[in-house]
């Protein structure tokens, strides 16, 4: 089954098997187009905000496995729709969002030691905007302020970690954590010279179980902590949260594969 946990890990640096494809509610569309090439794509979301993202294989580095990951997606459509008066909207109404892109380029690099898999990964994000973007136009919810503020601050970076261990034959756990910067450049008065500084920052946490019936579904379930810097000060959330039921509750994700 160790193999086979490896198909569905899409956050590592190991390939899907050519022709395979592997759905999940929450989870994208991804499908092997070769051995040392896969894509995919959030298909319930696409057509309000496109989106696709290829993953490539390269040369090993002793028993570590070498990826790059390149993500495009374009949620001005979406953004549009959000941005209205009333249930659903979390934009000013009177805001109309420009063409924009979100490109993030990333490296993998998974090896195994102590029986866990390790992941290392690092990349930069850029937004870039064809029109003059609002500076009301963010979203301040976790998870999405940080994804979206990218395009106010025009780039930013990411890292992070992922361990992966196989407890049963059927069942895995998963730990990771990523953070999010998004640096700038500040003028000093003194000498009118330029320093960089951190900016806002976004923390996030996963812990999940998941149970493999075989090499084609599985059940996922656990939490994810976020913490961040927002407008309105630094706010730390176990997500998912149900505003109607002001409590958390747990992940429930199905995958199925083919």
């Amino acid at each position: 089954m160790a193999g086979e946990h490896k198909q569905w890990n899409s956050h590592s640096a190991h390939m899907i098997t050519k022709q395979r494809w592997e759905i999940g509610l929450f989870q994208p569309l991804r499908y092997g187009l070769s051995d040392d090439l896969e894509y995919s794509t959030y298909p319930l979301w696409f057509f309000v905000m496109p989106n696709v993202s290829f993953k490539k294989a390269h040369e090993d580095r002793g028993s570590a496995k070498i990826a790059s990951r390149l993500s495009i997606v374009y949620p001005t459509p979406l953004l549009n729709m959000l941005s209205n008066e009333g249930i659903g909207g979390l934009i000013d109404p009177n805001i109309t969002m420009p063409p924009m892109l979100g490109l993030s380029g990333s490296l993998l690099m998974s090896w195994d030691a102590f029986g866990v898999m390790v992941t290392s990964k690092a990349g930069i994000d850029l937004g870039l905007s064809m029109g003059k973007l609002d500076t009301r136009s963010n979203i301040d919810l976790p998870i999405v302020y940080h994804r979206l503020e990218v395009f106010h601050n025009k780039w930013g970076v990411h890292a992070g970690l992922d361990f992966t261990k196989d407890m049963t034959r059927h069942l895995q756990l998963f730990v990771d954590l990523d953070v999010r910067l998004l640096p700038g450049l500040e003028k000093r008065n003194e000498d009118q010279s330029y320093q960089m500084h951190s900016g806002n920052h976004s923390i996030e946490h996963k812990l999940l179980l998941i149970w493999s019936r075989s090499s084609r579904f599985r059940i996922i379930t656990g939490y994810k902590l976020v913490s961040g810097d927002f407008p309105h000060g630094n706010e730390t959330r176990l997500l998912p949260y149900v505003p109607m039921l002001e409590k958390w509750v747990p992940i429930i994700e199905l995958q199925w594969a083919r």
